[in-house]
Formats: structure tokens, sequence, C-alpha cells
């Protein structure tokens, strides 16, 4: 049979402080009701550490779940849009840490669709030979980047990291199809502009310039199009009809959006796995969080068609169609954890809201 990449592990790594709806009534107008609502998000994470430190803990849940130690690893693939630095890559740091030194390493940005492009690459390399065993990590720490005094923002991004082990199979089980896409005249809608080189290298950062851009309700309609036309694409090359799928795993993005886009489907919502309200936006991290705790709750078996799709910044979007192999409880487990904090979440965003406070103060 055809060798395709099929996943054998899956970690995630949720911080342990939580930004609630109740807290964010503290800080901007806004209400539990109105967020859950629109958003279905309840509360989401705010790291105390670096993102290094969320994928070393996703990184290596996933591998023991895979039963394979950093040895056996020959490509590290880190989907994020908030790295550390630009250089060394959040990859090569990642693999420093773990001290995988027989692996490549790189980065791939495609915002909120990164695990999906990221999905679509190391599945394309071991299909090709390239690569026999990948470990893709989405990591974020969103907060770094948020005005926690904008209510239209605020409320929808949290930080994590998930991760999934990528090995080659010739059982008829991995990834079957996928599908990606972008539409740059639309970039405008989603704006991180504070980790990039544009302007003049004596500019100080302001909040007036910094600010993340977000145009919600183009984002709605784009995504909902956008993944919808993904995932029948994909669903198509697949050979495969939307009846057929048994779990589509979303980008959680938004309630709506999740709801939008699979009822257009005609994916009933007991296909269809929702973390939202546990975990916010967390980009690129979104989905490989999803994933485990689909895993973990028993609702992927062996044989079943997982269908993953995502939008994002860019704009981009992407689906894989995959056949889910034998591998469903972790062969081991991971004895690591993030490093316990004092910190209150107010503490934790205590910068952002100095930062942006003048912002607000002359709007």
């Amino acid at each position: 049979m055809k060798r395709r990449g099929t996943i054998t592990g899956w970690g995630k790594c949720v911080p342990p402080v939580k930004l609630t709806n109740a807290d964010l009534e503290q800080l901007v107008d806004t209400s539990d009701e109105w967020i859950t609502e629109r958003t279905g998000i309840q509360e989401r994470g705010i790291s105390h550490v670096e993102v290094t430190d969320l994928a070393e803990v996703a990184a290596l849940r996933a591998l023991a779940a895979a039963g394979l130690a950093v040895d056996d690893i020959d490509l590290i693939v880190v989907a994020t849009v908030t790295p550390e630095i630009s250089c060394p890559s959040q990859a090569c740091t990642l693999q420093e840490r773990l001290g995988a030194w027989n692996a490549g390493a790189f980065d791939l940005n495609a915002a909120c669709s990164g695990f999906v492009y990221g999905s679509s690459t190391a599945s394309s390399m071991i299909e090709a030979g390239v690569a026999d065993r990948v470990l893709l990590v989405g990591a974020e720490k969103l907060h770094f980047v948020m005005d926690y005094w904008d209510r239209a923002t605020s409320i929808l991004f949290g930080d994590g990291a998930g991760a999934v082990v990528m090995e080659a199979s010739t059982a008829g089980d991995g990834v079957l199809a996928h599908d990606l896409g972008a539409d740059g005249g639309q970039g405008k809608t989603m704006v991180f502009p504070t980790l990039g080189t544009r302007g003049e290298i004596l500019r100080e950062r302001d909040p007036w310039t910094d600010r993340l851009h977000f145009e919600g309700p183009n984002v709605f309609k784009i995504a909902v199009r956008g993944m919808e036309g993904s995932v029948r694409r994909a669903l198509e090359r697949a050979e495969i009809s939307p009846e057929e799928v048994n779990l589509v795993v979303p980008h959680q993005a938004n309630a709506r959006i999740i709801d939008a886009a699979t009822r257009r489907l005609g994916v009933p919502p007991e296909n269809v796995m929702v973390n939202i309200a546990n975990h916010g936006n967390s980009a690129a991290a979104s989905i490989p969080m999803a994933l485990s705790d689909a895993l973990e709750q028993g609702r992927i078996a062996e044989g079943d068609i997982v269908v993953q799709t995502a939008f994002g910044g860019g704009v981009t979007w992407g689906s894989t169609v995959m056949r889910w192999g034998e591998r469903t409880t972790p062969v081991g487990k991971a004895d690591i954890e993030l490093p316990p904090t004092d910190l209150t979440v107010f503490d934790i965003l205590a910068e952002n809201r100095q930062f942006f406070a003048p912002y607000h103060a002359d709007g």
C-alpha cells in the first residue's frame, strides 16, 4: 500500500493560569453572558512561561504517547505566529531543549491554519521518503500581543501548545488528502504588526502602531466559506463523502464559526470536536489541543475518518482528511509539568495593560 503519514502520539500543554470571563469583566466593558453567547468561550490559558516551555511539555507528552525517544525523530516542525525570537527558529530552539540532535527543524507560519499546513507538509515529506518520524508542534503565547483594554479582541485568544508524532505507515491509515489555500488580498483583516521588521529601526514600539488589527465580521464570513470549501475539496480528493466523516476537528476560533461551517457541510454536532470553552482561540495550538482532548475522551477509534480544518491570518485556510490508525491510547506518559507560579492572571497581564493604556487614554 501507499506510504502515508499517520499520527501515533499526541500531547498538549495548558497553562495553569486562566483568564476567565469573570476576570475580563474587571478589565473591559463586557459580561460572561455576552462573551459566551458570541464566542462560546468561558476561559483561556495565560502563560507565565515562554513558548519553548509550552512546546517542550506538549512534545514530550506526544513522544511518550508514541513510545518514542527524542533520538527517533528526524524532523521537527513548529507552527507558530508568536515565536520567542526570529532566529534561531522556534523549532531549532525546541530541538536544543529536547536534545533531538538527529532531527532537522524549521518553523511554519500560517497563523491559525499553521497546524493544518504543518500536517500537510509533514505527511507529504513522509510520503516522499524525506522523513520517517516527524514531531509536529503548534505553540502560541498570544497574550503577549493582546490589548487587554479592547473587549473585541481580548476575549478571544489564549496561550497553549499541542503536538503530534507522525510516522510512516503502509497499512492504509494516515493522511489521505489535503487542501491548502490563501488570499493575501484579505490579509488586512487580521494583522499582528508587533513581531516584524516593517518601519525604521529606530522606531520605538507604541500602542498605536503595534495593536492587533482584527475585522471580526469579515473574518467570520471568510472563515465559514473558507473552511467549508476546503473540507469539500479535501474530501473529494480522498473520495470520501461528508456522511462518512466520523469526527471534524476544527480550529477553535469561535463556536458560531464552527457551527456555521459544519452545518453547511452537513456534519452533525456530535461529530464535531469543540473545546473552545476551556482554551479560547489558541491559533496554531488549537487543533492539536482539540485532537488530544478528543482522544482522551475516546471520540476517535481505529479506522475513523478524521478531518482537520482551519482558517487564519494571511488569510489562509486548509484541511486534511485522514484515516486513523490503530493507536488510540498512549503507549506511555511523560513525567513533565510546567513550573508552578504564584502570579495571578492580573499580574501576568499588567505589562500589556500598561503598554496599551495611552492608546485608550487618548482615544
